[in-house]
């Protein structure tokens, strides 16, 4: 019999938001051993409410922290390097997440997958009283 709390334990890879396929432009600032700020242009991959997958030339290892910079809002991001895919002739696909929820960072509204969620947001009320 499971316990009252097996159901509120997420999955393992279970997804907390939906990923959307979509091509946003950013700017990727990681500090280089020397401390020095290193920036790269880079195309997001998928997004999604948590972060995200970007394409990156330059090295970065798992739990690095980097800034992603949306140049259509020049808002900026802390994230963490979450995952690493292999090297292919254009980079690494990069998994990063953010390090505080930042929900409307991309500018899309995205649905959690598990209503139960506490990160679950409901569409905004539209005047409608009960």
């Amino acid at each position: 019999m499971k316990s009252a709390n097996a159901v509120d334990k997420p999955r393992i890879g279970a997804r907390r938001s939906h990923r959307l396929k979509l091509q946003v432009p950013v700017v990727v600032t990681r500090h280089a051993a020397n401390g020095a700020p290193q920036e790269e242009i880079a195309t997001m991959l998928n997004v999604n409410a948590f972060g995200g997958m970007v394409f990156l030339k330059g090295h970065v290892e798992r739990g690095d922290n980097v800034r992603i910079t949306n140049k259509a809002t020049l808002e900026q991001q802390d994230c963490r390097v979450v995952n690493i895919g292999p090297i292919t002739p254009i980079g690494h696909k990069i998994g990063i997440e953010f390090t505080s929820p930042a929900p409307d960072f991309w500018r899309i509204y995205f649905p959690t997958v598990d209503p139960r969620s506490k990160h679950h947001r409901r569409p905004a009320d539209h005047g409608e009283t009960s």
